[in-house]
């Protein structure tokens, strides 16, 4: 498999400039690399439209089309003007130069304000990629489809526009003060990491090659029952499609197989209403990789060890004393931990955050050892 190091060199800068917003930016490169759409539900400032243009940045020769739709907006605003020569020859075809149908991403806001002129004609284009131009269709390049909207449809007739979009996100406000202040500072990048469109296809043609094992089916298919019984049952199509979703993750990740711990992007897949949401991320985290769960339970216990031992304590017998305790806890972690590694080990679980977490924990537990007893490793 070719490098994907410009691919994770776009994700680390998309991360650097959109804060808060890590899962959205995993979410729209993999719908890029798996030629998917994406819908972002949220108030206006969010920067949904923001993200969809700095990605676009990044694609050299790529063609980025925006629009605010409303009630009025007319086909020619999206798909171009009627071709005068053609009308004098009995033909009616538009000239689509600028416009949706020759785009390879775009961003179109308040997609649900659409009118049936324009419906039937997006429909087409974002599934099939094909733009009616009179009676002749043409291949359309878009590559992925970036819908937003204040809120979902309730619309029937739009029940089939909401349905091609295999990504859903709710984007919020940013929820942290930090982050806020860190985002008034922020600065326009100097450089962008950059791909070419043959570049980009030669990833995606790649994306596909990714190897998905047996367990990750089973996993899939647990999934799917799960929901099942609580009342929720995504499409056959919408668990189909979503396989290149957990490919192109895993090749963000730089492997050449898919692992249970890509199948959290089906958090973003899988529900139809916000409702549903909670019901999804539950059972998509415990089938996944319930051994994920565990070890966010020995980090939790393990932080809170740490800021017990690291209280201002009214004199050294009380610190040392402190120390011994939080050691003899972190001991225990370590045990725990061991085992659930191991036993992840058997089942054939992937392995990457329960040992960043281990890493992590030990690292606390030294700097216990070094400030409050004055060792510099476990006696």
């Amino acid at each position: 498999m070719a490098s994907a190091n410009p691919i994770q060199s776009i994700r680390t800068e998309l991360k650097q400039t959109f804060i808060e917003r890590e899962e959205l930016i995993d979410g729209t490169l993999a719908a890029l690399l798996a030629r998917e759409h994406v819908l972002l539900i949220g108030p206006p400032g969010t920067a949904k439209s923001m993200l969809a243009d700095e990605l676009c940045k990044r694609i050299d020769g790529a063609d980025y089309f925006q629009w605010l739709l409303t009630k009025f907006t007319t086909p020619e605003e999206i798909f171009g003007p009627i071709s005068l020569k053609a009308l004098e020859r009995d033909e009616y075809t538009r000239i689509p130069r600028d416009k949706l149908p020759v785009a390879h991403v775009a961003f179109l806001d308040e997609i649900f304000k659409a009118n049936s002129s324009i419906l039937n004609a997006l429909l087409s284009l974002i599934n099939e990629r094909k733009f009616h131009n009179g009676d002749k269709p043409q291949d359309a390049p878009l590559i992925s489809m970036f819908g937003a909207s204040n809120e979902l449809p309730d619309e029937e007739e739009l029940t089939a526009l909401y349905d091609r979009f295999m990504l859903r996100y709710l984007v919020k406000y940013l929820e942290e003060d930090a982050n806020f202040v860190s985002m008034l500072a922020l600065k326009q990048p100097k450089t962008r990491t950059r791909i070419t469109l043959k570049e980009l296809d030669e990833i995606q043609d790649e994306v596909t090659a990714i190897d998905l094992p047996d367990l990750v089916m089973n996993l899939i298919l647990t999934v799917r029952n799960k929901l099942k019984k609580e009342n929720i049952i995504p499409s056959d199509r919408r668990f189909r499609n979503s396989l290149n979703l957990l490919r192109a993750v895993a090749y963000m990740e730089g492997r050449s197989h898919v692992t249970d711990s890509d199948l959290m992007i089906l958090c973003h897949v899988l529900w139809t209403t916000p409702d549903d949401i909670p019901v999804v991320e539950n059972v998509v985290y415990d089938v996944a990789n319930p051994f994920d769960r565990r070890a966010d339970e020995f980090l939790q216990q393990a932080q809170e060890i740490s800021a017990y031992a690291r209280r201002d304590w009214a004199d050294e017998d009380e610190r040392t004393k402190a120390g011994i305790e939080a050691h003899t806890k972190f001991k225990k972690i370590h045990s725990r931990i061991g085992d659930v590694i191991k036993r992840a080990s058997q089942e054939g679980r992937s392995l990457g955050k329960i040992e960043d977490v281990r890493v992590r924990i030990e690292r606390m537990h030294n700097e216990i050892l070094e400030n409050c007893l004055g060792l510099e490793e476990a006696p």
